[in-house]
């Protein structure tokens, strides 16, 4: 079974309402507008799939609470909740799609590999990832040629960066590259076990089935265990309690209509009906106070937010001040000639109408900004957590409010029918009562199904790994013969796209990098050429992992795939890319755009046929028209900062971007 991760549906659960998009396998294209919440997607999947922390965007602060993703890991389905603004906070892990987890309980991991005194017994979200998908937990050697090198633990995040190109890496000289030495090597290890080349990888599948054998063994126990308790204690089993709770709902219904009616004959005691009344008139006077507080809070989030946003916008200016100031060096002379055009000015009558502030100066204020934007985040972060306070209360105070209700039902003056009306009055109560018992009971179930769900997953875990110990017994990949294959798949892929002369490509033997007419990725001088050759290597993994079984979940998201190929216009984007180059590989031929998309469509196709789950998600500010003509199932977002044709804003589409 090859492993796959298969997004269905990211969600941010705002205060006001619910964001989302669902997801398809093979491939799923985002695009519209710049700033309209694009990145964003890709970003908040990243962090519900172990990421450090969530990137800060102004429009998500001020709406959202959490974030679910509901994700399917090979075969089993689960859906993933967590804090958006505190990323120390356990991750939260329901075995079941997102609109069933009020009957499921929730398992709790720890977002990192710190221990948490308010967790003890919580798992690594890491190890629970990397057991989900098949992989081996494994530790890989800092100086992997010394036999007594220190050993590092192997995470899920040193493989999901296979998985995930974001806009500021794709194309960029950094992409696949790091200045830190250890890092570098232990990407290197961690490509290695990707492709089962690692030494200890025999002995690494050994243990995991060892330890997938031992955890299936005593999930026997436990179901076995549970199974005898649930049945001595005649607990119903998942069809019989859905039906119970069917049926009790029916019967509050019901029962709800007749005591409406029989309400509409009846007159109230006016003693014990006004304390009723008053009491109901102060929940209700409460609960406008704590509505008005709640949108009390809720300006305040917006406020500081924006206020945050706004220092830190000034900080990026006087950043940039400085780094003009040290491009433009020292002006000396009294006479300079422009640097834009070939006139001549007077730095004298500059200085009087223009202050020239020292770099000292720029650096206090922008320490001030810093300490100002770090106060505005506290306000901000203590308004989120006061609304979040007047939520629950709001929770206490409707549950007030039904218990007079109840209480009002119940006394009620007494008339030829009262003693009916008692009567259902008491029995709802009681069948509310039924409800929750019911409700609890499923729960219980759910989580014992869920042990035999386990139980078999493991098992096919087991006969999968047993097949792949085999195949690597027979034959262990040599790093050669893996770069050979991978240099294949990218050539086939460049002769796809009809770049000019697809020739000399390879991987270099020592640190892996793709090679395009000899010359090594971060030494290729148009960005648009190291865009496509960036997607094409990330490419060439997903092709490897549909003929092999290697350790790759089969997944990929590419953000601005466009980027340097004349799609993009940020300024910040030439800077970093030679545009002579740039010309020279025609890389803004709109027929390379269309190629690179046809290429991704038939590789999931490819895997369609080969009856296999992929899944790419890509973004961009624009796409190939036949995209949009003929190809349009694959669209599952499209924004629109003017709203034209109905399109929505952007992600949080009642945001003002």
């Amino acid at each position: 079974m090859a492993s796959n991760i298969l997004i269905n549906q990211v969600i941010v659960v705002g205060r006001n309402k619910n964001y989302q998009v669902n997801f398809n396998p093979g491939v799923n294209i985002i695009y519209g507008d710049s700033a309209t919440g694009k990145s964003s997607i890709l970003n908040i999947i990243d962090y519900l799939l172990g990421g450090k922390k969530f990137k800060s965007y102004p429009e998500i602060e001020l709406a959202g609470r959490y974030a679910a993703l509901d994700v399917t890991l090979n075969e089993d389905r689960y859906t993933i909740k967590r804090d958006l603004f505190n990323p120390n906070r356990v991750v939260e892990v329901y075995p079941c799609a997102y609109d069933k987890i009020g009957e499921y309980a929730a398992t709790n991991y720890l977002p990192n590999f710190s221990p948490n005194t308010e967790y003890p017994e919580a798992g690594f979200y890491s190890d629970f990832l990397l057991d989900a998908l098949n992989f081996s937990r494994v530790k890989l050697k800092e100086a992997p040629t010394k036999d007594d090198s220190k050993q590092v633990r192997m995470s899920f995040r040193d493989l999901f960066k296979y998985s995930y190109i974001n806009q500021d890496v794709l194309g960029s000289e950094k992409f696949l590259k790091s200045d830190n030495w250890a890092v570098q090597t232990k990407n290197k290890e961690v490509f290695k076990y990707i492709f089962n080349a690692l030494d200890s990888n025999i002995s690494n599948l050994e243990g995991l089935i060892s330890e997938k054998t031992n955890q299936k063994n005593k999930l026997d126990k436990t179901f076995k265990t549970v199974s005898e308790f649930l049945r001595d204690a005649e607990f119903g089993t998942l069809t019989t309690l859905d039906d119970e709770i069917d049926a009790v709902d029916a019967e509050i219904l019901n029962i709800s209509k007749e005591i409406a009616k029989l309400n509409e004959t009846q007159a109230e005691d006016p003693e014990i009906y006004q304390a009723l009344r008053t009491e109901l008139a102060n929940l209700a006077m409460e609960r406008r106070v704590i509505n008005a507080d709640m949108q009390e809070h809720q300006l305040k989030i917006e406020r500081f937010t924006r206020l945050k946003n706004d220092y830190l916008n000034d900080i990026s200016k006087y950043k940039a001040s400085v780094s003009a100031k040290k491009i433009i060096g020292e002006v000396e002379q009294e006479i300079e000639l422009c640097p834009v055009c070939d006139n001549t000015f007077e730095v004298t009558v500059a200085r009087e109408n223009f202050e020239i502030i020292a770099n000292e100066k720029i650096y206090s204020e922008i320490n001030l900004l810093k300490r100002r934007a770090k106060e505005t985040e506290s306000i901000a972060n203590k308004a989120k957590f006061d609304w979040e306070n007047c939520q629950l209360k709001l929770k206490e105070i409707e549950a007030a409010e039904q218990e007079a209700y109840i209480l009002q039902e119940k006394n009620t003056a007494v008339t030829p029918k009262i003693a009916e009306r008692d009567i259902f009055v008491s029995t709802l109560g009681e069948l509310n009562q039924r409800r929750k018992e019911l409700v609890s009971r499923l729960k219980v179930r759910n989580k014992h199904n869920n042990l035999s769900i386990s139980k078999e997953s493991i098992e096919k875990s087991i006969i999968s790994l047993q097949e792949q110990l085999e195949e690597l017994r027979k034959s262990t990949p040599t790093m050669t013969e893996i770069l050979e294959s991978l240099a294949d798949s990218l050539q086939s892929y460049l002769r796809f796209i009809r770049i000019k002369s697809p020739k000399g490509v390879s991987f270099d033997k020592k640190t892996f990098y793709p090679r395009v007419r000899d010359i090594e990725y971060s030494d290729i001088t148009s960005g648009g050429l190291r865009t496509i050759v960036g997607i094409g290597y990330m490419c060439s993994l997903m092709e490897e992992a549909l003929n092999n079984k290697i350790n790759y979940p089969s997944f990929l998201m590419i953000d601005t795939v466009g980027k340097y190929l004349g799609k993009t216009k940020e300024q910040k984007y030439k800077e970093v890319s030679n545009l002579d180059a740039d010309r020279s590989e025609a890389v803004s031929d709109p027929a390379k755009y269309k190629n690179i998309y046809d290429f991704i469509i038939g590789l999931a196709e490819k895997y369609e046929i080969n009856n296999k789950t992929c899944q790419f998600i890509l973004v961009d500010n624009d796409v190939p028209e036949h995209i949009v003509n003929d190809l349009k199932g694959f669209i599952v977002a499209h924004y629109n900062s003017e709203r034209l044709n109905g399109l929505p804003v952007g992600f949080i589409d009642d945001a003002d971007y």
